[in-house]
């Protein structure tokens, strides 16, 4: 009993005015509770403007995820970026490669043309065998089995298998396309090897015999052109004669010099890009014919 009563009396006196030490009015108050459980009325205030702070600071937050959607999305587009000029250097370091299988696959395929037009043009020179006259000179039998041979020539036909031991050279060159005198035949037959300018005649049939080829790509038959010195030995086997050339000299021409193509007094020529990886000069290398023999299938009568 005397506890409720102490305990009402505390509530009283707190709920009821009073003065601070100086005498002073101060607000009225009220706690309920006991302890550290105490609650004031100002606590609720208190409590208001700390929920609203934390209301204010949290609507950044929420606010974040929004505004971070755009470096997402750049990141993204970044990294797809990165992959396709990753992809698109692969491609542009690995060209040497599958552009070299890709002339392998041709020169295949060429050889086994060529070997059919071998055999179809040594019946024909053999069928013509006893209209030619006795005594004829080497080098003219040799001229006309080339023009035989040059008259059913088509561009992309294969003419004969040039050889340079030297620099390992064994490819099989194509006849090119007619059309203006420049030092660039048809690129597309290039892809398949050496192609034979078609505004000069065949091996035998005249001067100079001249042939182009890549340097660099697509197998790069004449990478290794600039090393042949003087002397140096080329062969050229075809259906109907074989041949060997001296090299002479070697030279460098801009590419519009086409005065190489009708150069009298060299039986081959052979032209490419240099520097390497560049076309803004041609080298040439210039042969003189040592012998050409025609072949025994194209000169006798078949049994």
């Amino acid at each position: 009993m005397v506890h409720a009563l102490c305990l009402l009396k505390v509530v009283q006196v707190a709920a009821g005015p009073h003065r601070g030490l100086l005498g002073e009015p101060r607000e009225a108050s009220v706690f309920v509770g006991f302890g550290s459980g105490l609650y004031h009325a100002s606590m609720e205030a208190l409590d208001n403007e700390m929920q609203g702070a934390r209301g204010e600071a949290a609507a950044p937050r929420s606010a974040a995820p929004a505004g971070a959607k755009a470096p997402a999305g750049r990141s993204r587009w970044v990294r797809r970026l990165g992959d396709i000029l990753l992809i698109a250097g692969g491609l542009v370091l690995a060209y040497p490669f599958w552009s070299a299988g890709y002339a392998q696959v041709q020169q295949t395929r060429l050889d086994a043309t060529y070997r059919d037009h071998s055999a179809a043009f040594s019946t024909l020179a053999a069928a013509n065998v006893d209209k030619r006259p006795r005594d004829v000179p080497t080098a003219e039998i040799v001229r006309r089995l080339a023009v035989l041979y040059g008259s059913g020539l088509k561009a992309g036909d294969p003419i004969g298998h040039l050889r340079i031991p030297l620099i390992d050279l064994d490819r099989l060159v194509q006849q090119g396309v007619r059309g203006s005198a420049n030092l660039d035949p048809d690129r597309a037959l290039l892809r398949n090897g050496p192609v034979h300018y078609s505004l000069t005649p065949l091996p035998g049939a005249g001067e100079p015999f001249a042939v182009a080829g890549h340097r660099t790509t697509y197998g790069a038959p004449f990478y290794k052109l600039d090393r042949l010195k003087r002397g140096d030995r080329i062969f050229l086997e075809t259906p109907y004669a074989r041949f060997r050339y001296g090299v002479a000299k070697t030279t460098v021409v801009l590419p519009g010099d086409v005065g190489v193509l009708r150069d009298r007094g060299y039986a081959l020529v052979l032209t490419t890009c240099t520097p390497p990886y560049s076309a803004s000069h041609r080298l040439i290398v210039w042969a003189v014919l040592e012998s050409a023999t025609p072949l025994k299938k194209a000169v006798t009568t078949p049994q």
